[in-house]
């Protein structure tokens, strides 16, 4: 303990070199463990947001990342829409001596809103989302409030008086049936517990859908949507809790949605001038992704041959495409995990430069201990030990701030990356990076160690030399 106290002295004596060999010690191990924090946590949400997810339908001529980061994770637009018809077949038991369906549910979705700066996503769903559908094998469970009520039947029927709303308008019909209203029960909402927690909404809170995104060209408030909030979500750590949820119906009877809510069939050898001359089919509603829970292994299987060859739509499975996904931002944290290195090698050549730059000085004071009795050993000991708890005290404050900067910036990270950094974790690998940093920084005081416990007695006693 003598020899730490005597290395501690010789810190505090030079403590502005001391402080400035330090900072860098600092920066480099906050940089390293920043980047180690935000790939774990990153791997984590992607990996724990799959969830209920177990299969998604969507458009053909989307990539399946594409259809899984906007269904799953609400990353960008949406690739395409699929017919609502392909739900329908999917939900219908197959025929044959053993009729069954081939998954527990299909839930339709259609999307292409959002509400607030945030740019928090709308969902046009069923009320299947919140009885059927399950996340991690449980049903999304309510911190206040509960589900709205919008059921496939409904959608069944709404899509009919639309379609032959819309066909007696083509053809300038005498009497054209009334186009469906939207109906006052159906102006109800459910949010995930991030929206809420931001938009500081209640129960009763009022949500209006924004067509497009805030600050795109022609984006504008769908007033006639103004839906009051019903239900918040528990957290799920994953982007439900970033999602406003409403029934389908709204999204379809929206004005500004009725011009493109029925897909046309393609046929081949007709015009598409031809094809957009059809009546408008019920069963053809755009959706943009069905969400899919196989029965069983042969549900699966049916899936993935029965879609492999889809004139309309496809299936993703994210259980094979995010992890895909990760490996390839595993790639680029791995080349940052470099540059901290890097960077923390510098750090080492500084305390290497700083103390050895100081032995000259020193000189007298080494000899003076010398001729006291103190070994070469244990001056080696004093040196290292100095450059060793340089970086052992620069690790630790490196890991503070780190561990501050998640407290202070974990709501700006949120926002930016939908990734919740949760800062109060202690992390086993924090404590070997500490260990590492020290044994760095030992290695790089050897040699002004070294340079230290060969200074000659009688050389350097003398007051001038």
């Amino acid at each position: 303990m003598k020899l730490v106290s005597i290395s501690l002295r010789n810190l505090r004596i030079r403590m502005v070199a001391t402080v400035l060999t330090m900072m860098s010690i600092i920066v480099a191990t906050a940089l390293y463990a920043a980047i180690v924090v935000m790939a774990e946590q990153t791997k984590a949400r992607y990996e724990g947001s799959i969830g209920g997810f177990q299969a998604i339908a969507g458009p053909n001529g989307a990539s399946e990342l594409e259809l899984v980061l906007n269904t799953v994770f609400n990353v960008g637009e949406a690739p395409g829409r699929i017919p609502l018809e392909v739900c329908q077949k999917l939900r219908e038991p197959q025929g044959g001596r053993l009729s069954r369906t081939r998954v527990r549910y299909a839930i339709p979705q259609a999307r292409g809103d959002s509400i607030s700066r945030f740019n928090f996503p709308v969902v046009a769903t069923l009320d299947e989302m919140f009885h059927k559908f399950e996340w991690k094998r449980e049903p999304l469970k309510f911190a206040e409030g509960g589900a709205f009520e919008f059921s496939w039947d409904e959608l069944i029927v709404m899509s009919k008086a639309l379609a032959a709303y819309q066909n007696a308008v083509r053809e300038e019909a005498e009497n054209v049936p009334p186009r469906p209203l939207l109906k006052e029960k159906w102006k109800e909402a459910v949010v995930g517990s991030r929206v809420a927690r931001q938009l500081n909404l209640e129960l009763g809170s009022t949500v209006t859908p924004l067509h497009g995104k805030l600050g795109e060209f022609g984006t504008h408030e769908h007033e006639e949507a103004a839906c009051a909030v019903v239900g918040i979500l528990e957290p799920t750590n994953s982007p439900i809790d970033s999602t406003i949820y409403l029934p389908l119906g709204i999204h379809l009877l929206i004005a500004d949605h009725s011009q493109g809510v029925f897909l046309k069939k393609p046929e081949r050898g007709k015009s598409p001038v031809q094809v957009e001359d059809q009546p408008a089919d019920p069963m053809r509603i755009g959706l943009t992704a069905i969400i899919l829970d196989p029965l069983d292994h042969l549900g699966s299987h049916i899936l993935r041959t029965e879609f492999g060859s889809h004139a309309e739509a496809q299936v993703a499975w994210p259980q094979d495409v995010v992890p895909k996904f990760l490996r390839q931002i595993g790639n680029a944290a791995d080349a940052l995990a470099v540059i901290a290195w890097l960077v923390l090698l510098v750090a080492a050549v500084s305390i290497t430069v700083a103390i050895y730059n100081t032995m000259n000085e020193r000189r007298r004071e080494i000899a003076i201990m010398r001729s006291l009795g103190a070994r070469r050993m244990q001056i080696l000991t004093i040196i290292t030990g100095e450059a060793a708890l340089l970086s052992f005290f620069g690790a630790v404050l490196g890991l503070v701030v780190c561990h501050s900067a998640e407290f202070f910036m974990r709501a700006l990270v949120e926002d930016l990356t939908g990734v919740y950094l949760d800062w109060s974790i202690f992390r086993p690998w924090e404590f070997w990076l500490v260990l590492g940093v020290t044994g760095i920084g030992a290695i790089a005081g050897l040699a002004p160690a070294v340079k230290g416990s060969l200074t000659q007695v009688a050389d350097n006693l003398a007051q001038n030399y």
